[in-house]
């Protein structure tokens, strides 16, 4: 499915390891398997892709300003708020600590997921 794998990669990539097909596999494993008895793998993936193109998070948030900055910090609500407007759910976000944070400082989290159930 040269067309699908294409898509995936735009919308769905490894930005950790870089390996896509390994992430995947991984995220078919742990979530897609749940869904077989409505949707075979191609369609779980086609309908993650189509998710994201009718649901495109990043560009919700840019069109909220917010975007990834150095300086900039957000609340928790501040972010949730136009993800929900959007899409008439409340997004579960998955953050992480910052790696290049002062252990003595206040403490940042990274934003590094964000979880939608349909």
């Amino acid at each position: 499915y040269p067309d699908l794998r294409s898509d995936l990669k735009r919308s769905w990539p490894d930005v950790e390891s870089g390996n896509d097909t390994k992430f995947w596999e991984g995220e078919w494993n742990k979530h897609g398997t749940c869904s077989e008895q409505t949707l075979n793998q191609f369609q779980y993936f086609e309908r993650s892709h189509d998710m994201w193109m009718s649901k495109n998070i990043t560009e919700v948030l840019q069109n909220a300003s917010i975007v990834p900055s150095a300086r900039q910090r957000w609340k928790y609500s501040d972010i949730v708020a136009p993800i929900k407007t959007a899409t008439g759910r409340t997004p579960l976000l998955r953050c992480k600590p910052d790696p290049t944070q002062n252990k003595s400082g206040p403490k940042t989290q990274l934003l590094h997921e964000v979880v939608l159930c349909f």
